[in-house]
């Protein structure tokens, strides 16, 4: 599964911001699950690529938008942590983490 983030420029800095790129880092070349951001600021080429992108973008404020498997899945916000884990069935509520960690919940 692949999911792409198409976003007008990096977010201001919130938790949430946070989290979410922790997620993004964690699955950027992961085996199950693969995960991308595009920023339209430093990546314009990326959204080339992305017909259906460029076509959300001409009707409407679209960004950010959400690509799962190429298809368009949320437009004009951001996913949550509770979308993500929706979306791959996987748990995303620990992803901060670290390695070796004795806190069994991060190991779900």
């Amino acid at each position: 599964m692949k999911i792409e983030l198409f976003e007008r420029e990096i977010p201001e800095f919130s938790n949430e911001m946070m989290t979410l790129t922790q997620v993004f880092a964690a699955f950027k070349s992961g085996e199950e699950v693969q995960m991308a951001r595009y920023n339209l600021k430093n990546q314009p080429e990326m959204f080339q690529l992305y017909p259906q992108v460029l076509q959300m973008m001409a009707k409407e404020d679209a960004l950010p938008l959400t690509l799962v498997d190429g298809e368009i899945t949320l437009i004009g916000y951001y996913p949550s942590v509770e979308d993500l884990t929706e979306i791959t069935g996987l748990s995303f509520q620990n992803i901060a983490c670290e390695e070796g960690c004795q806190d069994c919940s991060c190991h779900q």
